[in-house]
């Protein structure tokens, strides 16, 4: 050829590539044009809800909730629960203050050291410093309370050899407190704006509402779900004494992008709103009093106790209120009477990490025994890499918890009762390589003070109970998950993926952290034996004595 000629359609026009002189080509219009589809390439699995794709990246397909055709709603993401955000270490704070135990009630002897710390600068990074106690034993007769920001306390050991603390005092009480100020999440007058997207599926980032004005990137924000009767009514919950009005529930968020009327959030929905159901609304909140930057750890916590039904003597170990980004590693409570840690007050951010609630010491009924314990609106929160002994309830919420929350990777035997959401619609909740005993997310009904729903959005992911039952029942439109469990039964009709038979990724919440912010995060809040599966043979061993060993 001693001619080369190149042709490119553009718009229905032809070039020659040596002379380069446009030739037209006439159009038919009375023909209609043609219309190529997009190439829509099928789902890699198209049955999982959740799975590795070739990429070794997560992949979502959508669902229906239960009662519903609708398949907008995704598995949502959890990986923002933790430290900071998650994916963030906990610190090494300096030491500022050292004592030694001395005879008799050392209360205040210790609750000095604390105020002495607590009344020196804050750091760059927000720290004050850490109070140590050395090995021995502090007899306590009442609460040591750290109320200001920056301010850790810290033992040798978590082990009978190490710092031990003995909650002397003979009534029901906390021994150790991190506590904020104020309450409720308040609304900034004039800032209400109606969420006008008809249905926002779980696992949405975005939706749209009526205005934008007075809104920006960053904002403080409720995203306040407002059920109404029809609700009620169809989740058959009146006659057990729910009224929509305490339905109503507010998750804190931020905003992150906003393009029109539409808002991004940084953090997913875990609770589907309906305009049919009431819908919701969006405001500006101002939160103020929490507590921040603030740690307990590397101590064993023991409370006397007259007898295994005695009740007037130590009862939770340690409880935060209003608290965020903090803390609380490496202790272990033995004898208390409900719980080796509590999170209540709108608590978020906050990461509880190898902990161990041993021989609890309380009546085996409800209101007790509840090991590891997330209510009063706390979001946000990690327990991980945790061991109980004799609770009842031992990885659990109370009523109306919004999540996202997470349980990783904790190990529990002789338990009394259920592991799961305990009572009225706790809502996104991960129990992430949970072994125990039952595991059960259900319509309570009648059960304690009249529960009905004791959650919805709860994920059961590759949980194990060896000799008991795990159990998912869904409420009409929301929906409850059990993936990759085993156990020597299954009971209910929520949604149920490969039984028996554990899937990948081992752990959905490292999986969307590492797809969220990479692996160093990863590296970052989890250890060997977690990234390679071998953490439950670990805690099992472990027990709580002592330090847990790394691997």
């Amino acid at each position: 050829m001693n001619r080369m000629f190149t042709c490119c359609l553009l718009g229905l026009v032809f070039f020659n590539a040596s002379s380069c002189k446009k030739k037209t080509v006439p159009v038919d219009e009375t023909q209609p044009p043609v219309v190529t589809p997009p190439v829509v390439e099928p789902p890699e699995n198209a049955t999982a809800l959740l799975y590795l794709n070739s990429a070794n990246k997560l992949a979502y397909n959508k669902f229906a909730n239960e009662g519903e055709t609708n398949k907008d709603n995704v598995i949502p993401d959890f990986s923002n629960a933790g430290y900071k955000g998650a994916g963030v270490a906990l610190p090494d704070v300096p030491v500022k203050k050292t004592i030694t135990p001395v005879a008799g009630d050392n209360r205040l002897h210790i609750q000095n050291a604390i105020d002495e710390v607590k009344n020196l600068p804050q750091d760059g990074n927000g720290y004050r410093g850490t109070v140590l106690l050395e090995a021995g034993t502090y007899e306590v007769n009442g609460t040591l309370v750290i109320d200001k920001s920056g301010v850790v306390l810290r033992g040798v050991g978590q082990g009978l050899s190490g710092t031990v603390i003995k909650a002397t005092k003979t009534a029901e009480h906390n021994l150790i407190e991190i506590n904020g100020s104020g309450s409720g999440m308040p609304e900034i007058s004039g800032t209400r704006k109606k969420i006008t997207t008809e249905y926002v599926p779980t696992g949405a980032m975005s939706f749209a509402v009526e205005s934008v004005a007075g809104y920006t990137i960053g904002d403080q924000i409720a995203v306040y779900r407002t059920p109404n009767q029809l609700w009620i009514d169809d989740l058959a919950m009146a006659q057990y004494g729910w009224t929509f009005s305490n339905y109503a529930i507010r998750f804190e968020r931020r905003i992150k992008e906003i393009n029109g009327n539409v808002v991004t959030l940084n953090a997913p929905v875990v609770d589907p709103m309906q305009s049919k159901y009431g819908g919701g609304y969006i405001f500006k909140t101002n939160i103020t009093g929490r507590i921040s930057n603030c740690g307990v750890e590397n101590l064993r916590l023991v409370s006397v106790y007259a007898n295994d039904n005695d009740e007037l003597h130590g009862w939770n170990g340690i409880e935060l209120n209003r608290a965020e980004d903090c803390w609380v590693k490496q202790v272990t409570a033995q004898y208390f009477g409900y719980a080796c840690v509590s999170l209540t007050g709108m608590s978020v951010n906050n990461t509880i990490e190898e902990c161990a609630m041993v021989d609890p010491k309380s009546q085996t009924t409800g209101g007790r025994k509840y090991s590891f314990n997330l209510e009063g609106g706390a979001s946000f929160n990690l327990f991980q890499r945790c061991y109980t002994s004799g609770g009842r309830h031992d990885y659990v919420t109370g009523s109306t918890v919004p999540g996202p929350n997470v349980f990783l990777d904790s190990y529990s035997i002789n338990t009394k009762a259920d592991i799961g959401p305990h009572h009225r619609w706790a809502t996104g909740v991960l129990f992430d390589n949970i072994y125990g005993g039952q595991i059960i997310v259900q319509n309570r009904k009648a059960m304690g003070t009249g529960h009905g729903w004791a959650g919805a959005q709860t994920m059961f992911w590759n949980c194990k109970s060896p000799n008991y039952e795990i159990k998912v029942e869904s409420p009409k439109g929301a929906m409850n998950w059990g993936i990759g469990c085993v156990a020597v039964k299954k009971n209910g009709a929520g949604y149920w993926e490969s039984w028996g038979i554990p899937v990948l990724p081992r752990s959905l919440y490292i999986a969307q952290l590492n797809d969220r912010l990479g692996s160093a995060a990863v590296n970052q809040v989890t250890t060997a034996a977690q990234r390679n599966g071998t953490i439950y043979e670990l805690l099992k061993n472990w027990a709580g004595e002592g330090k847990l060993p790394a691997q």
